[in-house]
Formats: structure tokens, C-alpha cells, sequence
């Protein structure tokens, strides 16, 4: 396509209409037909070095923006409608629109005072109600479960397998969690147990069980209003990696799920004097 098939001074022009959903390509064959005269899309596609068939496309698309208008003759031979009149079609083109959207941010407003107001009461007695949140990254999630554990209330319960960081992690808190056993917060930690690592739970033998290593995540609830949910870290040189995914959830019905399912465990599992 030639890089200026009008005069330089229009160019200006021709560059203004394309931020008015109108593409380079139309912007150029309208000022091609502009400049030339009535012309055949042949003609304008040899000039412009394009394909007939993209030029009789790019002219239906003019002409449905009425820049272009067509001749009844064969054969055909279209013309471009006067820059005036065009500027004059887009300008209020751009006026409705500006109408429209400014009617559409009043009602959009609206709607939100409307749904603000009729779920204020619920908002603000239970800000965190059926919530399912994606945590990323090893920092993140060390962060959330440290940060599970410290404003625990009443209850803390935590599943653990071996190789997976939930384990890490548990490990890492033992203080907050002896602080929080202290405080009179009732803990339950399941995890494997074995000969090599009662040692690590001695202090808090009567809330630890052995937990069956073949399940697959790791598990904290807090409160029985949050749950966050770790999947099983892949195997990796050392053992396994940190992982880089979590799953926090609020909703009560789940919530609730997952700590029945974790006593259906712990209350058919050996206790810490008892394991393997």
C-alpha cells in the first residue's frame, strides 16, 4: 500500500479518523476516493497496492459509516462522501454516545447505592461470608497460616501429612500454637507419627494423633469459620517443594465439612503414645 496516496497536508486528517472506530485502511481509501474522484475498486486497489476483494470489504464498511456512497452504473464506481459532512455525522456520533454513556453511569450508580443498601445489614454482619480465595507463592501462604493461628479464639485444627508443607509450616508456628494450647484454645494436630518424631510433639502429646500418611493435603481450621487447604507439594531433589498454591475458604457450609471430616479421622486414630 503507498504510504501517502494524498496530499501531505491531509495527513493530519487521516490520522484524526482512526481514533473514530474507522481503520488505516478505510482511512486511506476514503481519502484515495476523496482526492480522485469517482473510481472503481480495481482502480483504488491498484494505486494502493491492495487486493480487489479487501477493497470492495474495506468499501462496505465505509459505506455503512456513510463516507463512501456507490454508483448504480457498471460498472460500479463509488465516491466519497465530503470531509464536512463526515465530521459532522462523527461529531454527533460522538455526542450520543457520550449521551448514552453518561445515562448508563447514572443508572450503573444507581444500582449501586440500590445494592449497597439492601445488603448493608448483611455486609456488615459478616464480612467474610462464602469466600474462596487462591493464594500464591511460598511467602503468601506462610504468611496467611501464621497469621490463621495467631487470632485463633477457640479452636485450631491441623492436618498434616509429612511431605508436605503444611508440615513446614506447622513446625514453624509450635510456639504460637503452645501459647494459643496456654490460652485455653482447644488444638488438635493430626499428622504421621513414628519413633523418630514424638520427640517434637512431646510437650503437647494429648492434642497430637497419627494421621495415615496417604492423604493428600494439608489442612487448618480456624474457629470453624476458615479453612485454608494445601495441596500435596510435588516430589522434588530434596523431598518435596514448598507449595505454591493454597485454597482459603469462609463459607460456614464447607468450613464445617471439612472439620467433621477431621474428626471422623481423629476420633478413629491412635493417639501419640499409641502409634507406630
Amino acid at each position: 500500500m503507498e504510504n501517502s496516496p494524498f496530499p501531505d497536508e491531509y495527513k493530519k486528517a487521516r490520522e484524526a479518523l482512526l481514533l473514530f472506530d474507522i481503520s488505516e485502511r478505510e482511512a486511506t481509501i476514503y481519502f484515495t476516493i476523496l482526492f480522485k474522484g469517482e473510481s472503481k475498486a480495481s482502480e483504488i486497489a491498484t494505486k494502493l497496492g491492495m487486493h480487489r476483494l479487501d477493497v470492495y470489504h474495506e468499501l462496505k464498511s465505509l459505506q455503512s459509516k456513510d463516507m463512501v456512497e456507490s454508483t448504480i452504473s457498471k460498472p460500479m464506481k463509488f465516491k466519497a462522501i465530503q470531509l464536512d459532512t463526515v465530521v459532522e455525522n462523527l461529531r454527533k456520533q460522538q455526542a450520543d454516545s457520550i449521551r448514552a454513556r453518561t445515562e448508563a453511569l447514572s443508572s450503573l450508580q444507581k444500582s449501586s447505592e440500590e445494592f449497597k443498601f439492601s445488603n448493608l445489614k448483611e455486609n456488615e454482619s459478616n464480612v467474610h461470608a462464602n469466600k474462596i480465595q487462591i493464594i500464591s507463592g511460598q511467602r503468601a501462604i506462610a504468611e496467611k497460616w501464621a497469621n490463621l493461628l495467631s487470632h485463633a479464639k477457640s479452636e485450631i485444627l491441623v492436618a498434616a501429612i509429612d511431605r508436605g508443607s503444611a508440615k513446614l509450616l506447622l513446625m514453624r508456628e509450635m510456639d504460637e500454637i503452645s501459647k494459643k494450647i496456654n490460652a485455653g484454645v482447644n488444638v488438635r494436630i493430626f499428622t504421621p507419627m513414628s519413633n523418630t518424631n514424638t520427640g517434637q510433639f512431646k510437650e503437647i502429646a494429648s492434642e497430637v494423633r497419627h494421621l495415615d500418611s496417604i492423604n493428600s493435603a494439608g489442612v487448618c481450621i480456624v474457629d470453624r469459620s476458615e479453612v485454608m487447604i494445601i495441596p500435596e507439594a510435588s516430589p522434588g531433589e530434596s523431598g518435596f517443594h514448598f507449595d505454591e498454591t493454597a485454597i482459603l475458604i469462609t463459607s460456614a457450609s464447607i468450613v464445617e465439612m471439612f472439620r467433621v471430616l477431621f474428626f471422623v479421622g481423629w476420633d478413629t486414630s491412635p493417639s501419640m503414645g499409641t502409634s507406630e
